[in-house]
């Protein structure tokens, strides 16, 4: 059973707001809820309803052996806390993880400049793992990455790779120390080539679904890349765009 405050909070971290001011999020649906047992990220509570599955069941169990606090809920309890119309029976409470710029790994970092749909937020995540990108930075403008939208998208990456938020006045300056040369995504820009060498760590900007990237930071970029198209087609969806440019940056970093 849930509390009346309890249950109140769970369902304050739907907004932006509430998870700013907990310091927590939602994790939905049982792929997502294994990914974080699995995951360095302290788990506050486990939703679910009467255990009908093997899935939620043994997820219950792992959890419970974890001293979480399991609190079982009538379906129309849960539902007041999921973001699908279908809930999946399982949500659980956890801690927004502390990234810094010190946590960004060895490679080339993604940053995303006010994208706005949490869809291809949690896409362009996923895809930067996947691409072993160092990490991935939100500039002003960005979905929340710990939105439910955005971490049901990234399946799971935003538990494990780091994601940071910052102006770009900051990132910026830290992009310069890391020795990160800025490139930006423009559709007028040339074409990404795979066997063009790359010098050093780059930092590959995307920019908003209509406007692209912000004026202040393509001025501030060494190059403006694009994917070649051909005709009647002028532009991709910046997730797709995205995850194609970042394997042209591995691939030309493993050929080199």
């Amino acid at each position: 059973m849930a509390s009346r405050s309890e249950m109140k909070l769970w369902r304050s971290l739907l907004r932006s707001k509430g998870r700013a001011e907990r310091g927590l999020f939602l994790v939905e649906g049982p792929r997502v809820v294994l990914e974080l047992a699995k995951a360095d990220v302290t788990t506050a509570a486990l939703l679910h309803v009467e255990p009908t599955t093997d899935t939620i069941r043994t997820l219950v169990d792992a959890y419970g052996g974890r001293e979480v606090p399991c609190r079982e809920l009538s379906a129309s309890q849960l539902a007041s806390v999921s973001d699908t119309a279908t809930p999946q029976g399982i949500v659980a409470v956890a801690h927004i993880p502390t990234w810094t710029w010190d946590d960004l790994r060895e490679g080339d970092v993604l940053v995303l400049d006010a994208v706005q749909d949490p869809g291809n937020v949690g896409t362009l995540i996923r895809a930067a793992e996947g691409f072993g990108m160092a990490g991935v930075v939100l500039l002003s403008g960005t979905a929340d990455a710990w939105g439910p939208k955005v971490t049901r998208a990234a399946a799971g990456s935003t538990l494990r790779l780091p994601v940071l938020s910052a102006s770009w006045e900051e990132a910026r300056g830290r992009l310069a120390r890391g020795a990160f040369e800025v490139w930006a995504a423009d559709a007028r820009g040339e074409p990404l080539s795979r066997s063009r060498p790359i010098p050093g760590r780059v930092a590959l900007v995307l920019g908003n679904e209509g406007a692209g990237v912000s004026e202040p930071v393509l001025q501030e970029a060494r190059r403006r890349v694009c994917v070649p198209l051909g005709p009647p087609v002028d532009s991709l969806n910046v997730g797709v765009a995205g995850a194609i440019l970042m394997d042209r940056l591995r691939e030309t970093a493993d050929d080199g």
